[in-house]
């Protein structure tokens, strides 16, 4: 790990963080990235250290980064073995290094991926919402129930 921890965060973005809907394995990296990010938000880390981490497989680590990188809390554009979080959710030395790191002419900042309003989006996504889909027709009655159950035999 680092000793060099970065001790100032944009607490503004890390409010509306919610709104990105992460799945808990997606949440878990990006935490564990935010620990061990070099001031910036460089980070030095391969999957399988991750997945060695976080006690998972290196597909649900890579299914995580992706979403991720969907969301533009990672960078799309980083080499093997390093990633880099988003100059607004890095971490920094203090806010003058924030605000120079943001200005730098060679500072890349992409677009965030997720809404920043100051309400968060459902969490459970149903693409039946707004559709005349009625989940339970029957009213919540009890379904009907044969007298008679079919005899089972073995197979040989």
């Amino acid at each position: 790990m680092s000793s060099t921890i970065p001790g100032f965060h944009n607490p503004q973005l890390f409010e509306v963080l919610p709104n990105a809907c992460l799945s808990a394995t997606a949440r878990d990296i990006f935490d564990v990235l935010t620990a061990r990010q070099e001031p910036g938000g460089l980070v030095h880390i391969r999957q399988q250290e991750l997945a060695e981490r976080l006690g998972l497989s290196q597909s649900a680590v890579s299914r995580a980064i992706s979403q991720l990188r969907d969301k533009g809390i990672i960078s799309e554009r980083q080499r093997k073995g390093t990633l880099l979080i988003h100059p607004l959710l890095a971490g920094y030395e203090s806010l003058a290094h924030m605000t120079n790191h943001l200005k730098a002419p060679d500072t890349h900042v992409w677009p965030i991926n997720f809404p920043v309003g100051d309400i968060r989006p459902p969490r459970v996504r149903d693409g039946r919402t707004g559709t005349d889909f009625d989940p339970d027709p029957d009213g919540g009655e009890d379904a009907f129930l044969e007298d008679v159950q079919p005899s089972l035999r073995l197979a040989g």
